[in-house]
C-alpha cells in the first residue's frame, strides 16, 4: 500500500553550474534555500533588498537595478518617518535609521548591489510569497513592499489579479533578457502560509501566484517554475512538517525542498563539490568538546590549519565557490 504521493525530481536537461552564483528574491523562503545554497559554499547572494513578498513589490527593485527607472528619485520619493525612524516603503527595516539621508543610502546601496549580482548571476530564483498588497491611500497605486508597522488607516489591501502581475512580469522579463541574455529564471511559490489571510484568502492567493508563474513560464523559453510550493502542500502535507508556528516548513521541511531541488537541477558531478563544499562548512564550524583545556585548543588549533588548507584546495579547483 501506498501513504502519500511523492514527488519525483525529473532531471532537467539544462542543470545549473554551482561555480556560478545565484541570486535569490522574494519571499523568506528564499532565504532558507538561499542559507542552504552558501551552506554548501555555492555563492548565492539572497535578497539584497531585504524580504519582499509579493510580485509587484520584487520587479520594482529589480527594475531599478537594471537601470529602467530612476534609482535615487524613487528611493527619496519612497522615504518616510515614523517616530523618529526613517524607512523606505521600497523594501524592509533593515534599510532604517535615524535620518532620511542614510536610510536613502542604504536602499541605494541595496539597490546597487542587486544590481552588481543580477550581473554576475547564471541563476535567478523568485519567490512570490502573497498577491495581497498594500497601497498608500494617500499615493493611489503606490504599493509598498513593507508597512513598517503603520496603522491599517494608512493602507488600502487588495489582492492582485494574475494578469497585473503577469503584465509587470512580461516586461521586466523582456528587458532581463536583453540586458543579461544568459541568465536563467526559476519561479517558485513560497510554501510558508499567510494565515493572516484566513484560510480561503491564503488558498486564493497562492492559486494566484501559481496561474501567475504558469503564464509567465509558457511565454519566455528561459524561465521555468520549480514545484517548492507543492512540495510542502501535497507531498509532504503533514504538520510536522512545519515549525512550531505552523507557518514556515520546517528545518526538515526546508530540507526535503533541498533535496528535490537538487535531484531537479544539480547534475551528479556538481553534486559531488556541493557535498565536499558542505563538508567543509562543517569542519569550519567545528567546536572543542573542552573549553580551556591546552591539548584541546592545540588539536582544535591543527584541525583549523586542516581545514583551512582543504579550503584554499577546494577554492582553487572550484573558483566560483565560496
Amino acid at each position: 500500500m501506498r501513504f502519500r504521493t511523492e514527488f519525483i525530481s525529473t532531471p532537467s536537461p539544462s542543470p545549473l553550474n554551482p561555480e556560478r552564483p545565484a541570486l535569490l528574491l522574494g519571499s523568506c523562503f528564499s532565504d532558507n534555500i538561499g542559507a542552504r545554497m552558501r551552506q554548501c559554499r555555492w555563492d548565492a547572494r539572497v535578497n539584497p533588498c531585504g524580504v519582499l513578498y509579493n510580485p509587484l513589490s520584487i520587479a520594482n527593485v529589480m527594475r531599478m537595478a537594471i537601470g529602467k527607472s530612476d534609482v535615487v528619485g524613487k528611493v527619496m520619493a519612497s522615504l518616510t518617518s515614523d517616530r523618529g525612524i526613517w524607512n523606505s516603503w521600497l523594501c524592509d527595516s533593515g534599510a532604517a535609521s535615524d535620518s532620511a539621508e542614510d536610510t536613502a543610502a542604504n536602499v541605494i546601496a541595496r539597490i546597487a548591489s542587486l544590481s552588481e549580482s543580477l550581473a554576475e548571476a547564471g541563476i535567478l530564483i523568485v519567490t512570490f510569497g502573497t498577491a495581497w498588497i498594500y497601497e498608500l491611500i494617500d499615493s493611489p497605486g503606490y504599493v509598498v513592499a513593507n508597512c513598517h508597522k503603520r496603522p491599517a488607516a494608512t493602507f488600502v489591501r487588495r489582492r492582485l489579479s494574475v494578469q497585473e502581475i503577469v503584465d509587470v512580469w512580461c516586461g521586466l522579463l523582456e528587458d532581463l533578457a536583453q540586458a543579461y541574455p544568459r541568465l536563467r529564471v526559476i519561479f517558485t511559490v513560497s510554501p510558508v502560509r499567510h494565515l493572516k489571510d484566513g484560510f480561503e484568502g491564503n488558498a486564493r492567493s497562492k492559486a494566484i501566484l501559481l496561474l501567475a508563474c504558469e503564464e509567465l513560464c509558457a511565454r519566455f523559453r528561459f524561465a521555468e517554475y520549480f514545484p517548492a510550493y507543492e512540495i510542502v502542500a501535497d507531498d509532504l502535507r503533514d504538520y510536522r512538517f512545519y515549525a512550531d508556528d505552523l507557518v514556515h516548513p520546517s528545518t526538515e521541511g526546508v530540507e526535503y525542498v533541498w533535496e528535490k531541488f537538487l535531484g531537479s537541477y544539480v547534475a551528479q558531478p556538481s553534486r559531488k563539490i556541493l557535498e565536499e563544499g558542505e563538508a567543509i562548512t562543517r569542519a569550519l564550524g567545528h567546536r572543542p568538546l573542552i573549553e580551556g583545556c591546552r591539548a584541546a585548543a592545540e588539536q582544535m588549533e591543527l584541525h583549523r590549519l586542516k581545514t583551512m588548507e582543504r579550503l584554499g584546495s577546494f577554492r582553487r579547483s572550484h573558483p566560483g565557490m565560496l
